[in-house]
């Protein structure tokens, strides 16, 4: 894992080529998720030939925090600096939440980078008792108490069945978290300004104008027990999106990616295997 100096930030990325020329897949990583929780799915794609690209937002983990504040617009156009770095003129786009978020009007407006996306527990528009909870969290991230922002997450991001049954790992993951922030002392008001980027674009209408501007082959995953963005927002996305298929993972919540890492690779693997 390197970083790169782009767009007047030094940015953290993972490109790991299986061969040069292969097709790319690329990652986007949930708002307070960083490169490593796509291991599994990124594993998947490579042992079918794919390169992959993983990296960290302006703001985000290991990415520097630059005086904000941040747009999604600004998300946008460091990835497109970040592929023009690269040298990838075209990736498969996989984006859980915030990352989905980045990608739907990515694809829109930067149709000829995208060959395809698959939308994971995302949304095109932040409704009023969504924003409610991830305002509830933007407040703990400004107040720096790490461990009050992963408890105040948990209850919203697992399926009933994971908090009941993994506490200990629940605990394992919070121990591990701040053991990782020791070197990030700006992690928090990172978290900050990147809930105010998505406030500005998501409330409202978001990006629902764009839907009808995506011309790729489209797969659409939801949770069905994602309490932030639940099945009804992947539904409306997948309805305007042309020709999108859409996925209900059964007794996930949103943290789907996390929670039923298997499921979600097969998924993507199956997507990806359409264009062999």
């Amino acid at each position: 894992m390197l970083a790169m100096n782009i767009r007047g930030f030094s940015c953290y990325y993972d490109y790991q080529e299986v061969q040069a020329g292969a097709p790319v897949v690329l990652f986007l990583n949930g708002i307070m998720s960083a490169v490593e929780s796509w291991n599994h799915a990124a594993q998947t794609v490579r042992k079918m030939g794919y390169n992959t690209l993983g990296y960290e937002y302006r703001g985000q983990w290991r990415s520097e925090v630059t005086p904000g504040p941040y747009t999604m617009h600004e998300h946008r156009e460091d990835l497109n600096a970040l592929l023009d770095a690269l040298g990838i003129e075209k990736a498969h786009f996989i984006g859980t939440s915030y990352g989905g978020m980045v990608a739907m009007p990515f694809a829109a407006l930067h149709p000829a980078r995208v060959e395809s996306l698959v939308l994971i527990a995302t949304t095109a528009r932040i409704r009023q008792p969504s924003y409610e909870i991830v305002k509830g969290w933007r407040d703990l991230a400004n107040e720096g108490d790490v461990e009050r922002l992963f408890l105040g997450m948990v209850p919203y991001l697992y399926s009933q069945r994971t908090l009941r049954e993994t506490t200990e790992l629940m605990n394992k993951r919070l121990i591990g978290l701040k053991r990782a922030l020791v070197d990030m002392p700006d992690f928090c008001p990172g978290q900050v300004l990147l809930h105010d980027a998505h406030y500005l674009e998501m409330l409202d209408e978001g990006v629902t104008a764009q839907l009808g501007k995506i011309d790729c082959k489209t797969l659409v995953v939801s949770a069905e027990e994602d309490i932030l963005y639940p099945p009804l927002d992947s539904t409306y996305i997948a309805d305007h999106i042309r020709g999108a298929n859409h996925v209900i993972v059964a007794g996930a919540g949103h943290a789907v990616v996390a929670e039923r890492p298997p499921i979600v690779s097969t998924l993507i693997a199956g997507h990806l295997a359409t264009f062999n």
